[in-house]
């Protein structure tokens, strides 16, 4: 028996075919499958030109942003037309990263990547969802909201000014041109996330220049600079640990109180997915370790493999 399982965001999806024996046959992507934002023929055509599969799933499990309660029987009647022979399944997201995450085991499934969501989990079903509002809002922790966070601080000063001229050359933008992507461009929540790998080279470049200048002779000038270095990293892992309070402290917390956490709040294990829990893996632990009741049991770039695992044991 094989099972087809899909990871969707808007912009792309993940798709693996494995075989009952945990053997993958296939991995591949096509545009992303969000029914929220998509017709039903753009859906289908998707799926049909798209996705190329060695042998016909009997299983198909779904997990995509935009697939709620009421989206759930559409998108499993669009699943069903291109895999009349499979016994298919649409959930969210969500759930998706707390199987990938948790498994069959209870806790709080975080997903931290260009947006931010989380929920509390018993080992089957979503019994919370904080609402995560989006990055104007909310989204707190998120890689849009970094990029919010990051911009205020270079252009009212809480951040270098050094800093500021280093993004504006990295990035090839001045000031008019940011103004022009966050209010008058579509998707300017992607341009935000876009940040994020500048806020996470310049974190880990302080270490790598201080590797130097251990190394080298002309010691004077490379201190100098490796101590440019060390003032960004400061600052920017100082915004970085106080966007993560803030998730924990909006988003996490009313789980801790709620009479629906099926366990003692002091024996929950929270877990992550996404591309800024990923990169932003050493601020992330050292917010959730202040708050010793809650153990951080995995972080994860991507929930596939987590995913394949949960489908097949």
């Amino acid at each position: 028996m094989t099972i087809l399982i899909a990871d969707s965001g808007s912009t792309k999806t993940d798709w693996a075919l494995v075989d009952d024996a945990g053997q993958i046959l296939f991995t591949g992507k096509t545009q992303g499958i969000n029914p929220f934002h998509l017709s039903d023929d753009d859906i289908w055509k998707i799926l049909a030109e798209e996705l190329t599969l060695p042998e016909v799933p009997a299983r198909v499990f779904f997990y995509g942003s935009g697939v709620t309660e009421s989206m759930k029987p559409r998108m499993e009647h669009l699943l069903f037309q291109q895999f009349p022979q499979a016994e298919v399944h649409a959930e969210s997201d969500l759930l998706g990263a707390a199987r990938a995450l948790l498994g069959r085991r209870s806790g709080i499934a975080c997903i931290l990547g260009t947006g931010a969501n989380s929920c509390l989990y018993d080992g089957e079903h979503i019994l919370l969802n904080t609402p995560p509002l989006g990055y104007i809002l909310g989204d707190e922790g998120s890689g849009a909201v970094l990029g919010k966070m990051f911009l205020n601080g270079i252009f009212k000063g809480a951040l270098p000014e050094s800093l500021k001229q280093e993004y504006l050359s990295w990035s090839g933008l001045d000031y008019p041109a940011i103004i022009n992507k966050v209010y008058r461009q579509p998707l300017a929540n992607r341009y935000l996330a876009s940040i994020a790998p500048f806020i996470s080279m310049q974190m880990k470049r302080v270490e790598e220049a201080a590797a130097t200048d251990n190394s080298c002779q002309y010691s004077e000038v490379l201190s100098q600079h490796t101590e440019t270095l060390r003032l960004h990293a400061e600052a920017l892992h100082q915004m970085v640990v106080e966007a993560f309070e803030q998730f924990y402290q909006r988003n996490i917390t009313p789980y801790l109180s709620s009479s629906d956490s099926s366990q003692d709040s002091m024996s929950l294990r929270v877990a992550f997915v996404g591309s800024i829990a990923h990169y932003f893996e050493q601020p992330l632990r050292q917010v959730f370790e202040q708050h010793h009741h809650l153990t951080v049991s995995q972080i994860l770039k991507a929930p596939m493999k987590g995913l394949v695992s949960y489908h097949l044991h």
